[in-house]
């Protein structure tokens, strides 16, 4: 239960961040940045024991499309990079910035220890008045 809490918080906020951050950053990355991007998606996957074709299979990627991302000759789509982020359990903000230790994982890092720390009844009121204030703090389109 806790996890689930923590993924939905994680994935809501990580929505209004994402989609605004790394669609336009994404695209203005300068060679140096894009090569940075690169290093670091394949010594995490290095590091993780992972294969180009095994973590091309992990994440349904070509590999091909995958080679390219990784020699920086091709910028990753906004969803390729959520499925690497997420198969090496690596924050889009490093990904990308190589920022390690944002103010937004502080307060996510925050946000896990309380909720480890609550009951099982704390933790569904927290789970239900999470959900309704990410409606409420969603804009409308």
């Amino acid at each position: 239960m806790i996890s689930k809490v923590f993924h939905f918080v994680n994935s809501a906020y990580s929505a209004f961040y994402i989609v605004h951050i790394i669609n336009t950053e994404v695209g203005t990355l300068t060679k140096t940045q894009q090569k940075a991007m690169a290093t670091r998606i394949k010594h995490r996957r290095e590091s993780l024991g992972f294969t180009q074709e095994s973590f091309c299979e992990a994440i349904n990627l070509s590999a091909s499309s995958y080679t390219k991302i990784e020699n920086a000759f091709q910028r990753p789509a906004l969803v390729t990079l959520i499925k690497i982020a997420e198969h090496l359990d690596m924050s889009l903000d490093y990904i990308v910035f190589g920022k390690k230790d944002s103010d937004e994982n502080q307060y996510t890092n925050e946000a896990i220890a309380l909720i480890k720390n609550m009951d099982m009844e704390k933790l569904r009121y927290a789970s239900k008045f999470l959900m309704q204030f990410i409606k409420l703090a969603t804009p409308y389109e």
